[in-house]
């Protein structure tokens, strides 16, 4: 199947300046007719997807894809609006880390990416989910997300992309480092914890521990999740911890249990969390 006919949507609100934004629409336009697909740009806030996704989905004559443009928290919103149902929802990576893209191999240049959508076949990836949220990626909880929600602070305060922010947020958080003592099981107990920390990741698909450097993500099927608890309760040992793991080309047990499971339960003490689905904090009810 080569596409002949797409929507494109692109984030309304994904903070860049509208020159930048208007540069990419013409880019994704071009680079589209070039391949012979009529392209329609439309531009939708990430709370519209939910609902404007499926209608154009539902157009007559219905598109072959609907192809979101951006990073991986406006693909969240697009997957949590399509997981599930026959939308053939395509990629062009136009955010600032752009994991997802890069995991399932798309091109991060704009026009090569458009190339490789052109002539693409539909495919079926996993995702994960959280209390009825969808993530491509990942679900964390701990020092990430309140190091997301400082960092998104500080860019609305003063305008400042996520480069800028991140190293100044970060430190914000290792002088508070908060942790949570959490219960995690799963089930026929392969994972039965209780335990104070300052982070739980849950990554959706499987991982490669062999290559050099953290664990890098190498398939997106199976019906696979990653989970990585980090057991150390200080800042400075979670740090001394990270450049062991490095040097040795995998976390160690002694610091990081890291498990492969299907599925995984994190319980608290406490009633609501903070959680970072794909690099945007949401307010879970747990």
């Amino acid at each position: 199947m080569s596409l002949r006919n797409v929507v494109v949507v692109m984030n309304g609100s994904a903070g860049r300046a509208s020159s930048d934004a208007g540069d990419e629409a013409t880019i994704i336009e071009q680079a589209f007719a070039d391949e012979n697909v009529r392209a329609t740009l439309v531009t939708l806030r990430p709370q519209e997807m939910a609902e404007k996704i499926g209608l154009y989905w539902a157009d007559d004559p219905r598109p072959d894809a609907v192809v979101v443009a951006g990073g991986d928290g406006t693909i969240n919103c697009a997957a949590n609006a399509v997981a599930g149902t026959d939308v053939v929802l395509g990629v062009l990576p136009t955010g600032t880390f752009n994991h997802f893209a890069k995991d399932i191999g798309m091109p991060v240049e704009l026009e090569a990416a458009v190339r490789a959508l052109a002539g693409a076949r539909p495919d079926h990836l996993d995702v994960g989910e959280v209390n009825g949220r969808v993530f491509v990626n990942n679900s964390v909880l701990g020092v990430y997300p309140e190091m997301v929600a400082i960092r998104d602070r500080l860019r609305s305060r003063h305008g400042w992309g996520k480069l800028r922010a991140v190293p100044v947020a970060a430190f914000s958080v290792l002088r508070t480092f908060p942790t949570h003592r959490v219960d995690i099981t799963a089930p026929g107990g392969v994972v039965k914890r209780r335990l104070r920390t300052p982070l739980v990741f849950v990554g959706n698909g499987i991982f490669d521990h062999s290559g050099r450097g953290l664990p890098s993500r190498s398939s997106l099927r199976g019906g696979r999740l990653g989970a990585g608890v980090a057991a150390t309760t200080g800042r400075f040992g979670l740090f001394r911890a990270a450049m062991r793991s490095l040097r040795k080309g995998q976390p160690e047990d002694t610091a990081v249990d890291l498990v492969e499971l299907a599925e995984l339960t994190v319980t608290a003490n406490v009633s609501r969390m903070k959680v970072a689905l794909d690099g945007e904090v949401v307010d879970l009810k747990l």
